[in-house]
């Protein structure tokens, strides 16, 4: 019974361990950015505003020893942009605070 509480004990421990590294850390939407929202899986930040102006997805991304920053595409009238990490290659993971950046 004992092992039983201390393996599942565990097992809770490490499941919200990685529950806390696959969900990245989002920046605040900017007040430029009205009517606005985030997406993130870990590996690609998306955002949109509905603006008439353009902007695009921007964040930064690591595989560990090397850091990149991903954009995404350019749009305007509250269509997502994504910038995805593992355009980089598969080990790149989002290491920062995803943002919209005006163009």
């Amino acid at each position: 019974m004992r092992i039983r509480s201390t393996l599942g004990a565990g097992l809770v421990g490490v499941t919200l361990a990685l529950g806390t590294m696959a969900a990245p850390a989002q920046a605040s939407i900017p007040s430029w950015c009205s009517g606005g929202g985030e997406w993130s899986d870990g590996r690609s930040y998306g955002a949109r505003c509905d603006v008439s102006f353009a902007y695009y997805a921007r964040v930064s991304c690591t595989d560990g020893s090397t850091t990149k920053t991903a954009r995404g595409v350019t749009t305007n009238d509250n269509r997502w942009s994504y910038a995805y990490c593992t355009s980089f290659g598969s080990g790149f993971r989002i290491s920062g605070v995803g943002s919209p950046v005006r163009a």
